[in-house]
């Protein structure tokens, strides 16, 4: 007769876990690159909200230090601070990314009190377009095109509205174009622990069967089991991929991976991800775009890509 873990047991079995993640050779997150609103004594210097849109560029949302309803909207490339834009908005803003014709959407992950949880602002400051895209969502990102890929975390399971599917994708002017096929033989999605969008294509690898799922259009291909489960990243780049994170020990690790028409196989030893001087990477935030993983610590922006992370020896010296 097995006897039931306890929470002793349990915490120990972690640090055991976490013992063993730590001994993995490291790899060093790059180009560190610090966000700030245009004035510290205005703008809170900790964001609702960050993005990174296909082009590249990331996308910083500043609470006003006293009145919650104003927002400053910033872009930001390798050559600094971009485009500034300043909203009011009742949103409780948890995503943003950028749309063609230089729009911004913004958007709460909560469609419980305000079903109209989405909003398209212009650089000038104009709210031009609201839509709904759900309750629950876990991940948000846009295509060249402007389509908006949502994926949903478990709370939205039996919901009637797209999120009741675990992932949908949206037009630029946000009206529903495409839901993840509840039903069918392919593996449900309770919770959309990952989500990568490529140019115009998506992937994810969901709890519970943790297969990874391409999406072209509206085609899904089932690619298999993933060789990891409960990972917060994904990296997808041709046959090569990589999955970032796991349970709760994991939450640093790098899992390589190997794609074929057949199945996914893990590819390699894992790595552990840190910042270049060595230190971890709590409190980070993961985004995810073809074979770079975007971070963000803090008000930092870090990068990292496949090549880097999958490079023998990956090992970094303090």
């Amino acid at each position: 007769m097995m006897l039931a873990m306890t929470g002793d047991d349990y915490d120990q079995r972690s640090l055991q876990r976490r013992r063993e993640v730590l001994a993995l050779p490291m790899v060093a997150l790059q180009h560190p690159r610090h966000l700030a609103p245009t004035n510290r004594l205005e703008w809170r210097t900790v964001p609702d909200a960050v993005g990174v849109g296909p082009e590249g560029a990331a996308y910083a949302v500043w609470p006003h230090s006293i009145d919650s309803r104003r927002k400053q909207v910033a872009s930001y490339t390798e050559a600094g601070l971009g485009a500034v834009a300043e909203i009011q908005t009742q949103l409780r803003v948890r995503f943003v990314q950028p749309l063609p014709g230089d729009q911004l959407l913004l958007v709460a992950a909560r469609a419980r009190r305000q079903p109209l949880n989405a909003e398209i602002w212009n650089w000038q400051g104009q709210r031009t377009g609201v839509g709904q895209l759900g309750d629950a969502i876990e991940s948000l990102l846009t295509t060249p095109s402007g389509k908006v890929w949502v994926g949903y975390f478990d709370e939205a399971l039996g919901g009637r509205g797209p999120e009741g599917h675990g992932l949908a994708r949206f037009s630029s002017s946000l009206d529903s174009e495409w839901l993840y096929p509840g039903g069918s033989s392919l593996p449900s999605i309770v919770d959309c622990y990952t989500l990568n969008v490529d140019g115009e294509d998506a992937y994810c690898c969901p709890y519970t069967g943790f297969h990874l799922l391409a999406m072209r259009g509206d085609t899904v291909t089932d690619r298999g089991p993933a060789p990891h489960h409960f990972a917060d990243g994904l990296l997808i780049d041709g046959t090569r991929g990589a999955l970032i994170g796991g349970q709760q020990a994991e939450y640093d690790q790098a899992t390589p991976m190997h794609l074929d028409t057949r199945r996914v196989a893990a590819a390699g030893a894992p790595r552990r991800i840190v910042r270049p001087n060595g230190i971890e990477i709590a409190g980070r935030g993961y985004q995810c775009r073809g074979p770079n993983l975007h971070v963000f610590i803090n008000n930092t922006w870090y990068q990292i890509g496949l090549d880097t992370l999958t490079a023998p020896p990956p090992a970094v010296s303090i």
